[in-house]
C-alpha cells in the first residue's frame, strides 16, 4: 500500500479510530483473572491443662559467704606504734598481741592515780579516827557546861568560855562527820580514776578478742595513732555465714535453728539457720537471713543459693513459668479451646521450681499454651498438643 505523501486531517481521525479499536478489541480479549486463596497458616502450640492440688512451694534465694565473726580494730588512745607482732593471714588465739602503742605516759598517770587513791584513803581513815575523838570531846565539854551550869557560885564569864568551846568542838565534829560521810564517795571517784588509767595503760596493747586469722593490719612501727583510727581487722573462718534477704510478702515458717542446705558451686552443704529478720527494712522491703555452714574448703565472699521453703498452699492452681506473658508489669496467659486462643491477664503468685501458682484469672481444667508465647495473639487459630 502507498502511503499519501501528506498527511490530511481526515488520515488523523482515521488513524485514531483505528487505536481505539484496537485497544477495545485488547481489553475484550484478555484472559480473565484467576483469584488464588491463600492458605492461613496454622500454628502448632503446646498446651497443658491446669490442675488444682496442694502445692508446697520453695523460693530459691542466691547470696554470699561471710564470716561468722569479724571484728575491725581501732585505737582508743593516741599514741605512737613501737612493735608489730602479727601479719596478715596469720593465725592468731584470742587475746593474742597484734601491735603495741608506746605506753610510758599512760603508765605515769596509773601511777598517779594508785598514789592518789591511796592517800585518800589513809585520808578516810585519820578522818574516821579524828570524827570518833572528835565526838568523845564533844560529849566531854557538854557534860562540862551542864555541870557549870548548876553550880551558883560560877562565874557566868566561866560558863560563857565552856560554852564557846562546846561550839568549837560541835563545828568540827560536825566537819569531820561530813568528811566520813563523804569517804565512799571520794574513794569511789579516786578507784574510777585509777581504773580508766588501767584501762588507757591496756589500749596501748592491740590484741585479738577472738581466735581467729588476721585480715589487716593497717598500722607499722613509727606510725603515730589517732583515737579511732582503723588498725587492722579479724575473721573467723572455721564456719562461715551465708547471708541473703527473703523478700518481706512471702509467707514462711522458718524457726531459729532449723536444717537449710546451702549449694555452693554446685556442691551441697548442710547449715543451720542461725538469724532470721522479723520486720521488713523499711528501704528494702526484704528479711536478711544467716545460715551457718562449716567453713572447710571453703573462702569468704564465694557465690550460693538455697532453697527456702515456703508456707504450703492448698487447692491452689499452678502452670509452667514459662506460659506466662508479662507486659508493662502484668502477667497474660493464652488459654486454649476448640484451636482457637484467648489471651488472659491473670495474678500470680509465689513460684515453685518451673511452675508458678495463678491466684486469679484462670480455672481449673483449661487448657493454656506451655511456651514459646512471645509470638502469639489473641483470637489466632492455633493447633493444639498435649506437652
Amino acid at each position: 500500500m502507498t502511503l499519501p505523501q501528506k498527511l490530511t486531517p481526515r488520515h488523523f481521525v482515521l488513524l485514531l479510530i483505528v487505536s481505539v479499536l484496537l485497544f477495545i478489541l485488547l481489553i475484550v480479549t484478555r484472559p480473565e483473572k484467576t483469584t488464588a486463596l491463600r492458605t492461613p497458616i496454622i500454628s502448632t502450640v503446646v498446651v497443658v491443662e491446669v490442675l488444682q492440688g496442694d502445692v508446697h512451694p520453695r523460693l530459691q534465694l542466691s547470696g554470699r559467704l561471710q564470716p561468722r565473726l569479724t571484728a575491725t580494730l581501732s585505737s582508743e588512745v593516741v599514741g605512737r606504734v613501737v612493735e608489730r607482732v602479727a601479719e596478715p593471714g596469720q593465725q592468731v588465739a584470742a587475746g593474742a598481741l597484734l601491735l603495741r602503742l608506746e605506753d610510758d605516759d599512760y603508765r605515769d598517770a596509773l601511777a598517779r592515780a594508785e598514789a592518789q587513791l591511796s592517800q585518800e584513803r589513809a585520808a578516810v581513815a585519820r578522818d574516821r579516827r579524828l570524827f570518833a575523838l572528835a565526838r568523845q570531846n564533844r560529849e566531854l565539854q557538854a557534860k562540862e557546861v551542864a555541870r557549870l551550869g548548876t553550880e551558883s557560885l560560877t562565874s557566868v564569864s566561866r560558863h560563857d568560855e565552856a560554852r564557846q568551846r562546846l561550839l568549837q568542838l560541835e563545828a568540827e565534829e560536825a566537819r569531820l562527820n561530813y568528811a566520813v560521810v563523804t569517804a565512799a564517795s571520794r574513794l569511789s571517784l579516786r578507784g574510777a580514776e585509777q581504773a580508766r588509767a588501767q584501762r588507757d595503760l591496756e589500749r596501748c596493747r592491740i590484741v585479738a578478742p577472738f581466735a581467729g586469722i588476721v585480715n589487716e593490719v593497717l598500722a607499722d612501727v613509727g606510725d603515730r595513732i589517732a583515737i579511732n583510727r582503723q588498725l587492722a581487722s579479724l575473721v573467723t573462718l572455721d564456719e562461715l555465714d551465708f547471708y541473703a534477704e527473703l523478700p518481706g510478702n512471702v509467707q514462711t515458717d522458718l524457726i531459729l535453728g532449723q536444717a537449710l542446705a546451702v549449694s555452693i558451686g554446685g556442691v551441697q552443704r548442710d547449715g543451720q539457720l542461725v538469724s532470721l529478720q522479723r520486720e521488713p527494712d523499711h528501704k528494702t522491703h526484704t528479711l536478711a537471713l544467716r545460715i551457718r555452714v562449716v567453713g572447710e574448703g571453703l573462702m569468704p565472699g564465694s557465690l550460693a543459693e538455697t532453697l527456702i521453703p515456703l508456707r504450703p498452699l492448698n487447692n491452689a492452681l499452678k502452670v509452667p513459668v514459662a506460659a506466662l506473658l508479662r507486659e508493662d508489669g502484668k502477667a497474660y496467659l493464652f488459654v486454649e479451646k476448640a484451636g482457637e486462643l484467648s489471651r488472659r491477664q491473670v495474678q500470680t503468685g509465689v513460684r515453685d521450681g518451673d511452675a508458678i501458682v495463678v491466684l486469679s484469672g484462670l480455672a481449673a481444667g483449661e487448657r493454656v499454651v506451655a511456651r514459646d508465647v512471645a509470638a502469639l495473639s489473641d483470637a489466632q487459630q492455633v493447633k493444639a498438643v498435649n506437652e
